[in-house]
């Protein structure tokens, strides 16, 4: 707490409260529109964010000082992506495949069985495009120096100047960076619009009620497939912790909003359709 408390004044907050799960912190304020962060600064994870998120106030104050603009925001986000350009620029120099999940390299993005490595080569292009797209060459020489030294296993005596090769062809070609298709998803949805007849009568409040615009966004999006969506990513977009998104998800199945196609695991999310019409046959 002393540490999380230090950075929030690092920040600027005047204003600090509980998170809604009571384990973490929130500091509010003012800022300029500029690019958040999301990551770990002193062995701290911190999401910091400026636009797109729809945020809760728990009223459970730590510090109760006013809004005020915050200065140091840009210089933390800044200190975050400085921390993760140097745990990439170490990435040749650790050899333990378990030190994947700390390294953010996804696991979808390696090859397990032979004939996947140009595909998955190519998510890990989009991953690392959309998570840190200014990186230099140098940093990405690094990522994908480790994502060669972990396929390799699989994909045989292809050398590391074919991979590289292949991952920058791969880069120039990404039109659609991880994240960004959901953020486009997010950013078309009209909040001014009525909900679908009869959502209002579930008595879900305004969490769950911006829950079942998301779903019907992504379903829009996808015609008759299935959309893909995970409890994490929930509670991102609603600003709740994931285990109150998930329950959320679960009543939307349960009051016939959706139905679950496939239930996530590990770092698959939950494949979902929406379902709901009213009377006449609409969503």
């Amino acid at each position: 707490m002393p540490a999380a408390l230090g950075l929030m004044d690092r920040v600027g907050c005047k204003y600090i409260e509980l998170s809604p799960s009571g384990t973490g912190l929130r500091g509010f304020g003012y800022s300029d529109n500029i690019v958040g962060r999301r990551g770990r600064l002193d062995d701290i994870h911190i999401e910091m964010y400026a636009s797109r998120r729809y945020l809760t106030v728990t009223g459970r104050p730590i510090w109760s000082g006013p809004l005020v603009p915050l200065q140091g925001f840009a210089d933390v986000a800044n200190a975050i992506r400085g921390s993760d350009l140097q745990k990439g620029q170490k990435l040749l120099k650790q050899s333990s495949v378990s030190s994947v999940s700390s390294v953010g390299i996804p696991p979808g993005t390696l090859p397990t069985h032979p004939g996947q490595r140009n595909r998955c080569l190519f998510e890990f292009a989009r991953y690392v495009k959309g998570i840190n797209p200014h990186a230099s060459k140098q940093e990405l020489r690094g990522l994908v120096g480790r994502w060669h030294e972990l396929a390799l296993p699989v994909i045989g005596t292809k050398d590391f100047g074919t991979t590289w090769g292949d991952f920058m062809n791969g880069w120039d070609q990404v039109r659609q960076p991880y994240g960004e298709t959901m953020q486009s998803i997010i950013d078309g949805i009209d909040k001014s619009e009525s909900l679908p007849k009869g959502i209002v009568d579930l008595g879900y409040g305004p969490h769950a009620n911006y829950l079942v615009r998301v779903c019907l966004a992504l379903q829009t999006h996808e015609g008759d497939a299935p959309f893909f969506i995970s409890a994490r990513q929930a509670g991102d977009l609603l600003g709740v912790h994931f285990t109150d998104a998930s329950k959320m998800l679960m009543a939307l199945v349960v009051d016939g909003v959706l139905t679950l196609v496939s239930k996530g695991a590990g770092k698959l999310a939950s494949r979902y359709r929406y379902v709901w019409t009213d009377q006449s046959g609409h969503r």
